[in-house]
């Protein structure tokens, strides 16, 4: 973590031999800063491109589990573990006023926005980063084993992975611009699995988005930050504001993580392949999308899902429509972070 921490790295195209890197004092600098120029070829600076993204039946799958795989999360001993992060003054800037008199709000938020802000290392806090893709998409993630990381299925670049040219990057504890925990901090995703629950309709279902990303670095390894558990879903749970979600907003006045706690379920559905849509009514927008919804068993916090978008339920009595916000968690959810943590130590 040391040498992660204290390392930036960055991926080039050159064109010929290796590029030899040339380091200069800046004129002026007041600081100890320093500049370092590094030839490049004509494409410049390159992610780290990912290698298998497979989208697969719940039931392929299973067959491919370890039934003894440990699903609890790990905290490292060099690691505070902290049940209230520290937080943030709220930096919210005010809303936009419309020509009409009303005012623009992000969407969906339910009366006031209740998320602060964080700049938090400590265990689990420091476990949840942010996703870049290729598609230009920012979401959230958060480390569920050695080299895992649980995001929304619609947060990986599907369309680029189907024309054979993707990445994905996952930096824990963002915070403007790089991790908390050092400048090389971060990884790019090598693989992706996904469930693929059917075709047509079905194949986008809200309950069943969710990936699971192995990383080239083991982030949440044993030496380094450690990971999340996960666990599956009560519906005798609905009803109690028991559960924390993260994200990392855009567009707002977030430069870092956004939490939000107390909030409850207050409904859920589910089918026969394990996959569940919690619906809950806390603030999300645009980056939350895949952000960790979780609660603490005992000292071992665990994931029961993933934020996967918002919705609008028409109801019969008293008629109308119902908002609220859905993560995708399950049964199927924990069998895709087992499969995760079986074939992918």
């Amino acid at each position: 973590m040391a040498e992660l921490a204290s390392r930036q790295r960055i991926h080039l195209l050159a064109d010929g031999n290796p590029p030899e890197p040339e380091v200069h004092r800046p004129d002026g600098a007041r600081r100890n800063l320093w500049r370092v120029d590094v030839p490049v070829g004509s494409e410049g600076e390159a992610a780290l491109p990912g290698s298998t993204a497979i989208r697969s039946h719940p039931e392929e799958l299973l067959s491919e589990i370890d039934p003894d795989v440990d699903l609890r999360g790990y905290r490292p001993e060099w690691l505070d573990l902290l049940y209230v992060p520290r937080l943030l003054p709220s930096r919210r800037r005010e809303p936009l006023r419309r020509l009409s008199g009303g005012l623009i709000q992000p969407d969906l938020v339910f009366g006031n926005d209740n998320r602060t802000e964080l700049a938090e290392t400590s265990y689990p806090w420091g476990n949840v980063g942010i996703v870049f893709t290729s598609e230009g998409g920012v979401g959230a993630g958060a480390l569920v084993g050695n080299r895992l990381v649980a995001t929304a299925g619609h947060v990986v670049p599907w369309r680029d992975i189907a024309a054979g040219n993707w990445w994905m990057r996952f930096v824990p504890a963002y915070y403007n611009g790089q991790s908390l925990h050092g400048a090389g901090v971060e990884s790019f995703v090598s693989d992706i699995r996904g469930y693929n629950p059917g075709t047509g309709a079905d194949y986008e279902a809200a309950g069943y988005d969710w990936a699971v990303c192995r990383l080239y670095e083991p982030l949440g390894a044993t030496d380094r930050l450690g990971h999340f558990g996960v666990n599956g879903y009560n519906p005798d749970w609905n009803s109690q504001p028991w559960w924390t979600h993260m994200g990392y907003p855009q567009g707002m006045w977030f430069v870092g993580a956004s939490l939000q706690g107390g909030i409850a379920i207050f409904d859920d559905d589910s089918d026969s392949n394990g996959g569940v849509e919690l619906e809950h009514r806390g603030d999300t927008s645009g980056g939350n999308s895949g952000g960790p919804m979780f609660a603490f068993w005992g000292s071992d916090p665990r994931l029961i899902g993933v934020q996967a978008g918002s919705e609008e339920d028409v109801v019969v009595f008293p008629p109308g429509t119902e908002l609220g916000n859905v993560a995708a968690g399950g049964p199927g959810f924990s069998n895709l972070v087992a499969w995760g943590r079986t074939n992918w130590p």
